[in-house]
């Protein structure tokens, strides 16, 4: 049994985190995911390891709190319900972040396998030997726990795997499936799924606004555009999917500073998929899903946005060659010479420009396409042109 430990600062929701920068805290919240260890170097060359762990409570669904690695938080995993206990809130960047220190303990009060039976939930809490406080703050995590438990249970790890093709030979984990109308009704974080069709994709070619002028990309229209490649990908980060120098109405960048998705706070330059909107539906409505890099990777068949757009530059210049060498007295200088043999030598890949342009083609097809399954994160606090229905990720269903 673990020593009692003494408590500098009062027991707080997350949200009230802004309102003790400076100070301890006591935090009892649900693990929503826990990044790999970070080796960071200290002021005095020594080298240590910190965890960081993303929880969340029914007050906020997202903080970060960063605690000495040991063999206690090596056992954390996403789903467990932890008293994190004299925890400095700290400001750090753009943001807030909890720091342990060495007066800091963290207890597990629910593994993530307590969770999966509602009915020993309030057995569970009575038994547990907390303060009254503490145990009304514990019930409240719980049942917020329950109600979005398809969000805390899928690892950080298990969001990344994607699978060869949309295939898959039987569901990892069950989940509800909704009809499109039900997911308006949806109140609280959670993932779902539906069966639908798309029927057309939006970008937003113009940077200035995320309501900017809006290209719309159907069956019918696909063939308007001649720079669909400028349309999609633009130089981002492959971690957040965030667009690099994006720029808002007054000309300034508007970049997010820092990856959420990486604990040492740094982008990972290339390029990417833009953020864009596909709109879905079945025999119940329509709704348009947000898909962002990773979901586009997927959406395409996992090509990724560095192949359609070195494959595209070869095409450029294959045809611009074409009409150069159509002229007459042209003569292929020395560059040209080596451009054309590099490309030869990329001959034998793919053109992943070509079959992007045909997956594209297939998916708007929506008359003779089956419906796919679209796993869906609903998040209520966004408005739904903001991404309150954002794609993670699709299949195929076999027949």
């Amino acid at each position: 049994m673990a020593a009692a430990v003494s408590w500098y600062g009062p027991l707080i929701d997350l949200s009230a985190a802004a309102s003790h920068v400076g100070g301890f805290v006591q935090l009892l919240a649900a693990v929503r995911r826990v990044l790999p260890h970070q080796e960071q170097n200290a002021a005095t060359g020594r080298t240590y390891q910190r965890t960081i762990v993303e929880v969340g409570d029914d007050s906020r669904s997202s903080f970060c709190v960063s605690v000495w690695s040991s063999k206690q938080s090596s056992g954390i995993i996403a789903g467990d319900v932890l008293l994190m206990q004299n925890i400095k809130i700290v400001e750090f960047r753009s943001g807030l972040e909890g720091r342990a220190s060495q007066i800091s303990a963290v207890q597990v009060l629910f593994n993530s396998e307590d969770l999966t039976n509602p009915e020993g939930i309030v057995e569970l809490i009575t038994s547990c030997k907390v303060g009254d406080a503490t145990k009304s703050k514990l019930r409240r995590v719980a049942e917020w726990t329950l109600g979005t438990k398809r969000a805390l249970g899928v690892s950080h790890q298990q969001l990344q795997v994607i699978s060869k093709n949309w295939k898959e030979a039987k569901e990892k984990e069950s989940s509800d499936l909704l009809c499109i109308s039900e997911l308006f009704s949806q109140r609280k974080l959670c993932y779902m799924k539906v069966y639908a069709c798309i029927s057309k994709m939006v970008l937003v070619s113009s940077p200035t606004s995320h309501l900017g002028h809006l290209s719309v990309i159907d069956k019918h229209s696909l063939k308007e555009h001649n720079e669909i490649v400028r349309d999609f990908i633009t130089a981002g980060c492959k971690l957040c999917g965030s667009p690099l120098y994006h720029k808002n109405l007054h000309g300034k960048n508007s970049s997010a500073i820092d990856c959420p998705n990486n604990p040492k706070y740094l982008h990972v330059p290339g390029q990417i998929y833009k953020p864009f909107m596909i709109y879905v539906d079945d025999q119940s409505g329509q709704v348009p899903l947000l898909v962002r890099n990773k979901a586009a990777e997927i959406l395409f068949a996992n090509i990724i946005a560095d192949d359609v757009s070195e494959c595209y530059k070869s095409h450029m210049l294959e045809t611009s060659e074409s009409g150069n060498l159509s002229a007459p007295g042209t003569i292929i200088d020395g560059v040209g010479s080596k451009e054309i043999t590099k490309r030869r030598k990329t001959e034998q890949k793919p053109n992943f420009y070509q079959i992007w342009l045909v997956m594209i083609k297939c998916l708007l097809n929506q008359g003779s396409n089956s419906p796919f399954c679209f796993q869906i994160l609903v998040n209520p606090e966004k408005n739904v042109e903001d991404g309150r229905f954002e794609l993670v990720s699709l299949t195929m269903p076999i027949p």
